[in-house]
């Protein structure tokens, strides 16, 4: 029997030949030459794209890529499965291609003697519905708009990076329609739009929206805002909100000491057929809301936020970015561990600071706004008592685009809101102990805004460790326990030990959370959550429960629909006395539900064991404390 030695070395020798063949021949692609990529869009009203590209190739094996990890998603979500009728061909001659049996995102083909390029054709075809929780799993076009998305649209050797590949963009546009984008354009005439080459990845990081009902408002020296819109009155911007948008710039150079770009573009686009929704990218945001985004009261009180959301990632998120974030190729999976940094801080500094600093919100409508957010998180979730706010974020890809039943149970993405809160902390924390002469205004300016960037579209990525001495610099702390506590310890409650240090305190009493009502209307439900535990939608479907609630305990899961309540047909009006009175009585409040077509042999009753009425979370001052959150969210610019 041979000895390991006498193996070894012919395995060796066959292992490097798998590994030579194996290996993408894209590397041998001269990036000389751009990529040309012509995107026909004059059908996109019917959600029908065609794709055109010549990728220069050298005779041999070829790896095409289609892109898969998107940034700003955090997840694999390229829509690779809207992508129809594609042919590859050279020199005139179209040839086979095979998709890779495992990844399903790769496709090869084999580039003949003689040929520079090869050319890709496809149809894209945007869904009429969402499937999913990825911007090309829902609609991005109307028979009136539509979002481009480049990586919906372009196919890329394999092996260089995203920074060695240059595309010259080219977008055809249905007659009349306008535009915006981050891009520039070389030439422009009857709707074809030639765009200066960029680098692929400048070009993923710089979507067009594009509408036949099209209003651009000049927001700042460097920044405007463009608005799609299915109907003309949707384009109507109150000028009070016109005028705090304009603010806003201001109070985020305030925040960050400087403008992290060359010109901002806010894409909005306006219409009940897509989702609301927003995505950030160097230059510009990709932000969808409904028809009524600008002229409802309740659509300010949700979506107020989102502009200055995505704004704040053109530091937080694009130039500033975690390591495991920052991928030189879009099939390498992102490491999404530090999204308590990357969305957390963002919905800290965007959602409530500059939010309320520029004016797109009152102080008492962002307090508002932060005890709900708070009271969900403490009563609703419980899934905290299983899953850390690490894992949270380590799991987005699982729980993106998940229906909402069971999401109490399984945490829905609290990275978001759960970090906010101790992003607020961390900011009193600062303040306290550096006697108020910094605070996290003085983190952003040093270590969020940082140097200033070496190239248009420039990443500069950190690590956690950079991030616990950026902030001991600033106020010498055991910032590494702090977060380790709160982010990657299994924690039962929500830490509320922010709003306690800025002064303020949660409350629940009998008085309506004006945030809440307004969001209750707009969306149509009842949330009882942290009451019975349960979210009902206002016709009695019944969306998710609270494990270990009242209403759990009653016997109710997330499915159904509430038939009555206590002997009483079902409404919001009706269950709302009925919960006022079982605060007088020992008897459970009994439910009727249906699961099935209402024809009665489907109707369960459920008795619910709650006598506490209906409660609404408030912040309140503590007086025993100095006032650090109404300074703040107090405007920085005058």
């Amino acid at each position: 029997m041979p000895c390991a030695g006498d193996v070894s070395r012919p395995l060796s020798i066959a292992l490097l030949i798998l590994a030579l063949v194996a290996a993408p021949a894209a590397f041998a692609v001269p990036l000389t030459r751009p990529l040309v990529l012509t995107v026909d869009a004059t059908e996109a009203p019917r959600g029908f794209f065609h794709v055109q590209e010549i990728v220069p190739a050298t005779p041999g094996p070829l790896t095409l890529a289609y892109p898969k990890w998107i940034q700003g998603e955090h997840t694999p979500t390229g829509p690779m499965m809207q992508v129809a009728g594609l042919t590859v061909s050279a020199a005139g001659k179209i040839l086979s291609w095979r998709r890779d049996p495992v990844d399903m995102f790769l496709v090869r083909a084999e580039v003949p003697a003689g040929a520079e390029a090869v050319e890709v054709a496809f149809d894209y075809l945007s869904p009429p519905a969402s499937f999913g929780a990825g911007y090309g799993e829902s609609a991005n076009t109307t028979p009136h708009l539509l979002v481009a998305d480049w990586n919906d649209f372009v196919f890329y050797p394999l092996g260089p990076a995203m920074t060695e590949i240059t595309v010259q963009p080219v977008l055809l546009l249905p007659a009349g329609w306008s535009w915006d984008s981050a891009l520039h354009a070389e030439k422009q005439s009857s709707g074809k739009v030639v765009f200066a080459p960029a680098t692929l990845y400048a070009l993923l990081d710089a979507p067009v929206l594009a509408g036949g009902f099209f209003r651009k408002i000049e927001v700042g020296p460097q920044e405007w805002m463009s608005i799609a819109a299915d109907r003309i009155e949707s384009l109507v911007v109150p000028e009070e909100r016109i005028a705090a948008y304009r603010r806003l710039p201001g109070e985020a150079e305030a925040l960050f000491g400087s403008r992290r770009y060359g010109e901002y573009h806010w894409l909005v686009a306006a219409s009940d057929a897509v989702d609301a929704n927003g995505i950030e990218h160097h230059e510009s945001s990709d932000d969808r809301g409904s028809a009524e985004l600008f002229t409802d009261e309740t659509e300010l009180i949700r979506w107020g936020i989102l502009a200055p959301h995505e704004y704040v990632h053109a530091w937080n998120g694009k130039y500033r970015r975690p390591a495991g974030l920052d991928t030189r190729d879009p099939q390498e999976p992102l490491r999404t561990g530090l999204l308590w940094i990357y969305e957390g801080l963002t919905r800290y500094l965007g959602d409530v600071v500059l939010t309320t600093r520029s004016g797109i919100r009152t102080p008492e409508m962002s307090r508002e706004y932060v005890a709900w957010e708070a009271a969900i998180l403490d009563l609703a979730r419980p899934g905290r008592r299983w899953r850390s706010l690490a894992d949270n974020a380590v799991s987005v890809q699982l729980l993106s685009g998940l229906p909402q039943a069971w999401s109490a149970y399984r945490r829905m993405l609290d990275y978001y809101d759960e970090a906010m809160l101790i992003w607020l902390e961390a900011d009193a924390i600062i303040r306290q102990k550096s006697g108020g002469t910094r605070t996290l205004d003085d983190f952003c300016r040093t270590f969020i805004n940082g140097a200033p960037p070496t190239a248009p579209y420039a990443v500069s990525p950190y690590t956690e460790d950079e991030v616990y001495a950026a902030l001991n610099a600033l106020a010498p702390y055991d910032w590494r326990g702090f977060f380790a506590a709160r982010v990657y310890e299994i924690t039962p409650r929500v830490p509320l030990g922010g709003l306690e240090a800025a002064g303020w305190k949660l409350v629940y009493d009998e008085q309506p959370n004006a945030f809440q009502v307004l969001r209750s209307r707009r969306l149509h439900l009842v949330e009882a959550n942290v009451t019975l535990g349960l979210w009902i939608r206002n016709d009695g479907t019944v969306n998710d429960v609270v494990v270990g609630s009242p209403a759990w305990k009653g016997g109710f899961g997330p499915s159904g629909k509430i038939v009555t309540v206590n002997g009483r047909k079902w409404s919001p009006a009706a269950f709302a006395e009925e919960m006022k009175k079982a605060e007088h009585t020992a008897a459970p409040i009994e439910f009727t539900v249906s699961d099935g077509d209402g024809d009665g042999n489907d109707v369960r009753t459920l008795r619910v064991d709650y006598h506490g009425g209906i409660r609404w979370p408030h912040l309140v001052r503590d007086p025993s404390r100095p006032d650090l959150l109404t300074a703040i969210l107090a405007p920085h610019r005058k």
